[in-house]
């Protein structure tokens, strides 16, 4: 396992992507990305030179025109680019920031590799920060979902003013039933053809997209959720630790986990939302936690929360480069059905290595009070140094 912020871009990204060529249309834009099941695809020349990238959301708007017509120029997007030398973390906020599904490393105009969904997931099941992850700290729990009998075009709407890429499904008793994926929507969606099929010049109703398959058109506010939703779901109905949830992720091939509480979707967990914690994880609030004699995995979380507390609060504030954070706990004498134990902390940081014994018979009273006094001597040590700037 690896610290977010010591794996490079150079090591996450993807060096030979899946690419269409700047003269494809835009229908064969669309029949790549749903062989190849991507969200976004760089649009290259012939000699490789970057023109841009295509995302499934410019195909969700433009789909109710002409894709047989409509440029790819009219379409695609310029992508962020990242450096070599950048950290996960680094990643993370490029993408979260720039609100774009696809990130770009260029060398002289030509595509060099890629960072999407897959390639940050399969990084996060190297980070040792998404290992301590407790799913239900980042779980969307107001999940929005649609009804079975809702209409293709609401979903679509919803999708699109929302900003979100799926939506679990319901049936009328609230149950889950399957979910609607952005990508479902791409498979289904046709221009509105402007002859019928007796050549007669046919009704053109602007704003309104149509579905592939039959004889004839039928109009996405006319066909149930129902029909195209997915009925295979991931789900679970105990919150994973981040770890567990990026493997059930990897190995189902899926960019989601539905939490269900009485067979009723209660909260929905993302790749986005890991990028969204990952990039919370900058170099001045990352420390790395190692708990040493701790059995209990409820003991365990019980401690790191504490240690958390402290490290985005009061402890925290006062570090710049703090980078290890240790416990070793030793079970001393036993006094009936109780157990006294000693901690041994050490902190290391920019004001190199401190450490803190204390003893006690409550295990998570013991820790506050070695926090506490750990915090104390960080304080000194900060005063003294900036006594010593300030000279």
């Amino acid at each position: 396992m690896e610290s977010a912020n010591n794996l490079t871009a150079e090591n996450v990204m993807e060096e030979n992507p899946v690419t269409v060529q700047s003269d494809r249309r835009l229908s064969q834009v669309k029949n790549k990305m749903e062989d190849e099941e991507i969200r976004a695809i760089p649009v290259v020349s012939e000699k490789n030179k970057l023109e841009g990238v295509i995302g499934y959301r410019d195909l969700i708007r433009q789909l109710q025109f002409n894709p047989s017509k409509t440029k790819l120029s009219k379409v695609m997007h310029q992508p962020p680019s990242f450096d070599l030398e950048d950290s996960l973390v680094d990643l993370c906020d490029l993408r979260i920031n720039s609100g774009r599904k696809l990130l770009v490393k260029e060398k002289g105009g030509k595509l060099q590799g890629v960072v999407g969904d897959q390639q940050f997931l399969d990084a996060f099941a190297e980070v040792k920060e998404v290992e301590r992850l407790k799913t239900a700290e980042i779980a969307n729990l107001g999940v929005l979902t649609v009804f079975e009998q809702d209409t293709l075009e609401e979903a679509r709407h919803k999708m699109l003013d929302e900003n979100v890429s799926r939506l679990p499904v319901r049936d009328n008793d609230g149950n889950l039933t399957g979910i609607l994926r952005s990508t479902d929507l791409l498979k289904s969606m046709v221009p509105r053809q402007t002859q019928d099929s007796g050549g007669t010049s046919g009704r053109r109703n602007a704003g309104e997209v149509y579905m592939s398959g039959g004889g004839e058109k039928e109009s996405m506010s006319e066909v149930p959720v129902s029909e195209l939703m997915n009925r295979m779901v991931v789900t679970s109905e105990d919150y994973l630790k981040g770890d567990k949830a990026v493997k059930m992720m990897q190995e189902q091939e899926s960019g989601e986990i539905v939490y269900i509480n009485n067979k009723q979707p209660e909260s929905i967990l993302t790749v986005k939302d890991l990028i969204d914690f990952v990039k919370s994880l900058q170099p001045s609030d990352t420390v790395f936690v190692q708990l040493i004699g701790v059995d209990s995995d409820e003991a365990k979380d019980s401690m790191h929360e504490k240690i958390r507390t402290q490290l985005t609060g009061s402890l925290g504030r006062k570090l710049d480069r703090a980078e290890e954070l240790s416990v070793h706990v030793k079970k001393a004498d036993q006094d009936g059905t109780r157990q006294r134990y000693e901690l041994i902390v050490k902190l290391h940081s920019e004001y190199g290595i401190m450490t803190v014994n204390e003893e006690g018979w409550e295990l998570l009273n013991i820790l506050d009070e070695a926090l506490d006094k750990l915090n104390a001597q960080v304080r000194k040590k900060k005063e003294k140094q900036e006594e010593r700037n300030r000279k």
